[in-house]
């Protein structure tokens, strides 16, 4: 994987930076799915759906889609051919194109129809990564060690009272739950590892961007 501006994308692949998706040659057919700008970009996917296996697609057609809080994203093809599979797990669990993108979030399989032709226009992590730092900033896409169920903004509260809330929310969420805590409390940092070590929850990370505080903290007990 390779990291551009904290977003971290896979080298293995080809893109479509324009189209914000990707290409994976397996064997005769062609895996595509969602960049890590799409994946961050949209929030937590809430559904998905397919155009039905079978399907002629030419290069820009719609796959499918993916819905999210902030976001309704049509995912357009980066090659013309015919649909031979989904990712029916998506349907159940559509978080995994936030989490793994570019492995168990994989959206369609193809057999491209011209392959040779297509994928010159189509670029390696190389070639592609000035295009990918210029969406990145554009779309003010913000990355962390793992993507959030929930996220708490606690501008202007004290750390003990944000503490509290944290206790709340994670105490009635399963074992896994991540949880982007963003403060502007400056004592935050000192405090959050002081709950962490009394908790034994998780911080996965921690990040100040100006004036704020953000934390990545994982139930892991």
């Amino acid at each position: 994987m390779q990291r551009i501006r904290d977003c971290l994308f896979a080298e293995d692949v080809l893109y479509d930076t324009e189209r914000g998706v990707w290409v994976r040659r397996e064997g005769d057919l062609a895996v595509v799915g969602i960049d890590t700008v799409r994946a961050w970009l949209s929030g937590v996917f809430t559904s998905v759906s397919f155009k039905q296996p079978g399907s002629a697609i030419k290069r820009g057609a719609s796959l499918g889609a993916a819905e999210g809080p902030r976001h309704f994203d049509t995912v357009r093809s980066p090659l013309s051919g015919t649909i031979v599979e989904v990712n029916g797990r998506l349907r159940d669990a559509p978080k995994l194109l936030n989490q793994d993108p570019y492995g168990e979030g994989w959206f369609v399989k193809l057999r491209a129809s011209n392959f040779r032709e297509e994928k010159k226009q189509l670029k390696a992590i190389g070639a592609a990564k000035k295009a990918i730092e210029r969406r990145v900033v554009e779309m003010k896409v913000r990355c962390f060690a793992e993507f959030p169920d929930y996220e708490m903004y606690e501008i202007g509260s004290e750390c003990a009272g944000i503490l509290v809330k944290l206790d709340e929310l994670i105490s009635s969420k399963p074992r896994g739950t991540v949880i982007h805590l963003v403060s502007d409390d400056v004592t935050s940092e000192i405090e959050l590892t002081a709950w962490s070590d009394r908790t034994h929850q998780k911080i996965l990370e921690s990040r100040r961007e100006d004036n704020l505080f953000h934390f990545i903290v994982k139930k892991v007990r």
